[in-house]
Formats: structure tokens, sequence, C-alpha cells
């Protein structure tokens, strides 16, 4: 096979989890049971987590008791049409189970990065401190964008030269331009790192960093001026903020190391012919519109018939006994390559690729999606696939499914339902009977737990699935809790 070598290690810096909320990495204060249902269980941090990071519709979005018992009782709901599902001996689609899966792995994933990450990270009060301080510099810099060809002219040790000595050993015509710079502007994050994380010196040269393929650009502080926290509750904010940009940033450089001795020594090799016919292919079905998109998805995932689907995998089949790659000296043909990509969709760095860019895309998602395969192993090495967090996510997913299979059965019931009907109402009610004596809560629990009321639609960044939690099940507004037999949970 011929093709051009794609060395995984230039990838492995790209893996990050973020969200719009942080997410609490202290695993074990999860298991902390709020509700058992037969043999499922509703944690405390699953009832925070599905009441506040998804969206809840608006009769019961509030933050006052009702609108609480309104939502507890939609996520026992959802365990109770579970189990209607196990009663009526439904099963799961081979999509369906691939999309659970692939949940599941994504969360021993985020363990292995707890656990080669976070868990290494050492907190230093006064390093924070003077972190804080560089927080609120304010700094005026000099600035020149310099063409690559000129490197060779240039001085490896930029300590003894000013900017305006770069400029005149290069070229008369670079231009110097000043700016200035606070933490939250826009910025190249290696000047950034620099700044706000580094132990910059005034008139220093700093460089070069890449600006694209032919340019780098360098720089020289010229002032800085910092505007210090005044009240206790600024300072504690400012503190509690940086500390988690401290932890996370080196969480993930802890976990590169880790990810580098997972990926030492492997490459891809592709077989240029088939990855061109491929990614053809394959860009008909990843270039359409965002909601479109969606949509395809959804419907895949929960087999709805109604619509045809405008794009599938199917036009590929020509093409799936046919060798593509070579990776870790294993053979990949098209087919082999789809099943990885069932359990874990493709990842675009790129969200706005166009076809002519798709190719170059493709192949770094490729590489991004083996390199997440290799931690995955290396998680169920370690027994990660038993970790509680691991398994209470992919009984969350299943749940979720096995809910929505069985409500779109009661009447033809649709996922985009904004109000639950009477019928459905009655429905939960009837199940709310029916299971009463296998069903027990912690109401002491349940007393002491505060919702918000504002809106929020958390979401991981660079991950093949983008949803920390299922969302918000609409599936009753009764907020009676006449069921059921109390019970404390240690």
């Amino acid at each position: 096979m011929s093709g051009y070598k794609y060395p995984l290690l230039i990838f492995l810096l790209i893996f990050s989890i973020s969200c719009e909320k942080q997410i609490n990495h202290d695993q074990g204060s999860s298991v902390n049971i709020l509700a058992k249902i037969g043999e499922k269980i509703i944690t405390v941090n699953d009832f925070k987590k599905r009441s506040e990071y998804m969206p809840r519709p608006a009769y019961c979005k509030g933050d006052n008791y009702i609108h609480k018992k309104i939502a507890f009782n939609s996520l026992i709901a959802e365990k109770l049409l579970s189990l209607e599902f196990d009663d009526n001996n439904y099963i799961f689609t081979d999509t369906q189970k691939a999309f659970i899966l692939g949940q599941k792995e994504q969360t021993m994933r985020h363990l292995m990065l707890k656990k080669f990450g976070y868990d290494s990270v050492k907190i230093d009060s006064a390093e924070i401190n003077s972190l804080v301080k560089l927080s609120k510099r304010r700094y005026n810099i000099s600035f020149c964008v310099v063409n690559k060809k000129h490197m060779n002219n240039i001085k490896k040790n930029l300590n003894d030269i000013s900017i305006n000595e770069l400029k005149a050993s290069i070229d008369d015509e670079i231009i110097i331009n000043n700016k200035t710079l606070s933490k939250d502007d826009d910025m190249l994050e290696e000047i950034r790192q620099t700044l706000y994380f580094g132990k910059p010196k005034l008139n220093k040269m700093y460089g070069p960093f890449n600006i694209d393929i032919e340019n780098v650009l360098y720089f020289e502080i010229n002032e800085w001026l910092t505007r210090p926290n005044i009240t206790k509750a600024q300072k504690r904010e400012s503190f509690d903020l940086i500390q988690k940009e401290f932890t996370k940033q080196n969480a993930l450089q802890f976990f590169s190391r880790k990810v580098s001795k997972i990926m030492k020594g492997k490459s891809i090799e592709y077989n240029p012919k088939v990855f061109k016919q491929f990614s053809e292919k394959l860009s008909e079905i990843y270039l359409i519109e965002k909601s479109k998109k969606e949509n395809v998805i959804q419907n895949k995932i929960w087999e709805l018939k109604e619509n045809e689907e405008p794009i599938s995998f199917e036009s590929i089949k020509t093409l799936e006994n046919k060798i593509i790659l070579t990776h870790d000296n294993k053979n990949y043909t098209v087919q082999k390559l789809l099943d990885l990509i069932k359990t874990h969709p493709l990842v675009f760095r790129n969200k706005k690729a166009t076809s002519k860019s798709f190719p170059k895309e493709l192949k770094y998602a490729i590489a991004d999606l083996f390199r997440d395969y290799h931690i995955t192993q290396n998680a169920y090495n370690l027994n990660l696939h038993k970790n509680f967090e691991a398994i209470n996510t992919e009984s969350k997913w299943s749940d979720y499914i096995k809910s929505t299979i069985v409500k779109n059965n009661i009447s033809n019931y649709k996922n985009n339902l904004k109000t639950p009907t009477n019928h459905l109402i009655n429905k939960i009610d009837s199940l709310q009977n029916k299971y009463s004596d296998i069903i027990k809560i912690d109401t002491d629990k349940f007393e002491k737990i505060k919702l918000s009321r504002i809106d929020m639609s958390v979401m991981y960044s660079n991950q093949a699935y983008s949803k920390p939690e299922p969302s918000f099940p609409i599936l009753t507004s009764d907020h009676n809790l006449d069921y059921g037999k109390k019970h404390v949970f240690k």
C-alpha cells in the first residue's frame, strides 16, 4: 500500500473537555442515591445535572418546590417507561446499541483524563495568587509579522535584541505595530500562555509564534497596568476562576504525556485511491446543513420510518471491503473503519470545512478517532468500564432511549413534544401505581436539593458526543409524590 504516513503524535494535544458550566471531576461524590426504581437508580448528581445542564420545559423550569417535584417525577417516569420496555421484551437496534456504548466509552475517556490528568495536579496557593495578579494586567506590546523565509537571519537567542533591532536585521519594510491586550482579548494561545501563565518581562522579545503557513509573530512588552481586586468577594472569585484554569491546563498537560506514551510509534498509512473515493462519498454526508444533519442522526437513532432519510452510509457500501488504511500493523477496510465511527462519530476540528478542505479535515478526524480508540482500550485494561460513572452513564442513556421508544409507541408520540398530553400523564400515573412497591425515595435528600431557574445548555466541545446528559424527559406535569416508599440511602 502506498500513501502518506500520518504520525498520530502530532494530534495528541487536541483532546480536551470543556463546557459552558464547570463539570465536577470528583466522581466519588456521584454515588449518592436519591431514588431506586427496582434495580434502577437516580443519584442526587443525576437529578441536578438532568435538571440544570439541559433546558427544562416551561411548565417546570422554575426553582420553586412544585417545579422541583415535577422534575423529579419526570425522571422517575423515565425509569418506569424503561421498565415497560423490558417487560415487553423490546430490543435495541444495532444503531442504538452503538450509541449507548459510545456514550459509555466517552465517559471512560473522561475517567482516564481524571486519573492521569486532574488527579496529578497539585494546587499551590502562592502560584495561584501570582497568576491572579497576572490575570489583572493590561499589556502594551509592540509586535511585527515576519515571513518565515527571513528566519535564518534572526538570532536564536532573543534576550539581547530589541524589536527594532530585529526589524533592522531582516527588512526595513517590516512594520512594527502597537497593541494593548487584556486576558479576555482574542490572541494566539501561545501568547496568552506567555503573558498570563508565564513570567513575562518588560522590554524582552518573545517569539516566534506561528500565525499561518508563511508567517510568524514576534512581540515585545513595553509596559503593563495591573488593576487589583478590591473586595473580598472579588478576590475569592478571581482565585477560584484562575484555580480552575490552572487545574484544567495542567491536567491536560499531564494527560497529554500519558497519551503520548499510549500512541508512541503509531501512524496511519492511507491507500490514496480508496481514501479519495471514501472522502468524496463521506463529504456528501457531512457537508450538509447542521439542522438537517441533526434530524438525520435523530431519525437513525430512533429508527423513525415516516420520513425517508436523505443521506446514509448506504452509498459507501461498494467500498466496504476495500482496505482504506493501515494502522498499528493492521489493515482497515472501509467497513471496519465505519464500525469504529458507529460508536465514535467523527469530530471535525474545523467546523466550517469545505469540499476542498474536507479530505485534509477527514484525515485529522480519523487520526483523532484512532487516538480515542487507544485511550478507550487502555481504559478497558484498567477496568474503568466497571467504574460507577461509566456504568451509570450507560444506564442513564439506555433508560432514556427505552423510555422514548415506549413513549413513541403509546400513541405515536414524537420526540418534539413541548408538553405532555393528558393521555401520557395518565399512563405515567398508572405506572406509578403499578410499580409503587419497588420505588424507594430518599425524601430527606430531596428536600435539601435546590435547583437553578436559569436556562442552561451545557455542551462538550471536541467530543464524539456533545451532550453530557440526555434531554430532560417530557413525560408528566404531575407534582404529587404519592407513590413509592420513603427510604434513607446511606
